[in-house]
């Protein structure tokens, strides 16, 4: 037991020191924490502590499983080309969202069992970010498992404990009937369309267009945000345009960055697709 909390200390030191004799970490950093500093001293979030506990609190349990592991690498034939390809998926999710929200387009209401908004969101989102890359990619000649659509043994134990802790909590504040739609809609509204698009296509391919890990993850984690600004803004008086905002570069903007932390340890998308649903359908 002493030699595993000896080694345990050993890791800490060493990818303390990695960490801070990497500038582009150091950076990514500074910038991920500068909207919340802006938050707190103007007062406009007093206590963002519980939001960055769930933030770090994942990272550090997927650094914790992971930490001597050697990070697998991703094949990206043409990181140009697919990266804006990949960008041009998540603007054009915006823009449909715009649309929607701004009634250039009104989309017919549809429930399933107690499921809501199957033709607003569900569908949509299942379409554009999940079957168009999905083909997209395996047009381009890769294989599923190259996107992540992969489910070893080990991809499961880091998440393990973060999964029970949000089952826990769901089921405490909610009857099982409002757990189980909540689950449904989160799980293909949100869980597996976004980590499929920003983790699976984006944050790959930015990694391999600036051949850094700390600004790959980081830009990949500032488009996510971005793409909440639509639903952010949608019916948000000008008063609350900057809440809006606020919320996309802290909050939204940080679980990507944590999400994309993951994933990048572990080259795995569904027990990411069930951890960023019930993120979701928790609260």
């Amino acid at each position: 037991m002493s030699t595993y909390f000896q080694n345990l200390v050993q890791d800490v030191r060493c990818d303390a020191r990695a960490f801070a004799q990497n500038r582009a970490a150091l950076c990514v950093a500074l910038l991920f924490l500068l909207p919340w500093f802006a938050a707190i001293v103007t007062g406009r979030n007093t206590n963002p502590f519980p939001a960055l506990g769930e933030i770090f609190g994942l990272m550090l349990v997927y650094w914790f499983f992971t930490r001597r592991r050697a990070v697998e690498e991703t094949r990206v034939r043409q990181p140009i080309v697919e990266s804006a390809l990949a960008l041009a998926l998540v603007l054009a999710w915006m823009l449909f969202r715009i649309g929607q929200y701004t009634n250039v387009y009104v989309l017919p209401t549809v429930s399933v069992a107690n499921v809501r908004d199957v033709m607003d969101t569900i569908a949509p989102k299942m379409l554009e970010m999940v079957l168009l890359p999905l083909a997209l990619w395996l047009a381009l000649g890769y294989r599923p498992r190259e996107l992540g659509l992969r489910s070893m043994r080990f991809d499961w134990i880091p998440p393990l404990l973060p999964i029970a802790v949000l089952l826990y909590f769901g089921l405490q504040h909610h009857t099982p009937e409002e757990w189980w739609a909540r689950f449904v809609y989160f799980l293909f509204g949100a869980g597996i369309p976004e980590e499929f698009l920003f983790r699976g296509i984006v944050q790959t391919r930015l990694i391999a267009l600036v051949k850094n890990p700390a600004w790959g993850l980081y830009l990949a984690a500032l488009a996510f945000g971005f793409s909440h600004l639509p639903i952010n803004l949608a019916g948000a008086s000008p008063n609350n345009w900057l809440s809006a905002f606020q919320t996309a570069f802290t909050f939204q903007l940080g679980i990507g960055l944590a999400l994309g932390y993951a994933y990048y340890r572990v080259r795995a998308l569904p027990p990411l697709m069930l951890l960023h649903t019930l993120l979701n359908a928790a609260p």
